[in-house]
């Protein structure tokens, strides 16, 4: 599935060389082709980013809290499909909920009382509430990355990169480090 929004005007105007997956209707980035599967007001581009891309050349991809709500299968799909389309030297950011944080922040290793069910509750919803289909380790993510052939997988703090057009992207609040590992 693939069509560009006809009642979108920037459209027509976008170079492609910077795509914003799964941004959803309300964390739009300016100078990036925002990409959705659902064709909310303000998406440029309604696709399925797990089937092949219709761009080559790309320079940048970007996706923040989107590949966790992707199934193990459907990420590396993504991934694959990102890759062919990035142009040599070209640049992925992926931005996800890091499975040690929810492990740290939401759950403790106790006999049964009612906060440990507690805990078993929120961390359930951290995986599932939010329609989140897998969740990644630091050493998960850099695995699958290289072994699909990304170079240089570098992981950064919220909002940082050493290139200034992957900076200060991030959109969704509430992040956080605990016991060392990010949201």
């Amino acid at each position: 599935m693939f069509k560009f929004r006809k009642d979108n005007n920037r459209a027509g105007k976008l170079t492609h060389q910077k795509i914003h997956v799964g941004c959803g209707p309300k964390n739009l980035l300016e100078d990036w082709c925002n990409v959705d599967i659902r064709g909310f007001p303000g998406i440029d581009v309604v696709m399925d980013v797990t089937q092949e891309w219709p761009w080559k050349e790309i320079e940048y991809v970007y996706g923040e809290h989107f590949i966790e709500h992707l199934s193990l299968e459907g990420a590396i799909s993504f991934l694959e499909s990102a890759g062919n389309s990035l142009k040599a030297g070209g640049k992925i950011r992926v931005s996800t909920p890091s499975l040690e944080w929810v492990l740290t922040t939401h759950f403790t290793f106790q006999e049964a009382d009612p906060q440990v069910l507690n805990e078993t509750l929120k961390t359930n919803r951290a995986f599932h509430g939010w329609g989140h289909q897998f969740l990644y380790t630091k050493p998960m993510l850099s695995w699958l990355l290289t072994t699909m052939g990304y170079a240089d997988v570098t992981f950064c703090q919220y909002g940082e990169s050493s290139d200034p057009n992957l900076r200060n992207l991030e959109r969704h609040g509430g992040y956080s480090e605990s016991h060392g590992f990010p949201s």
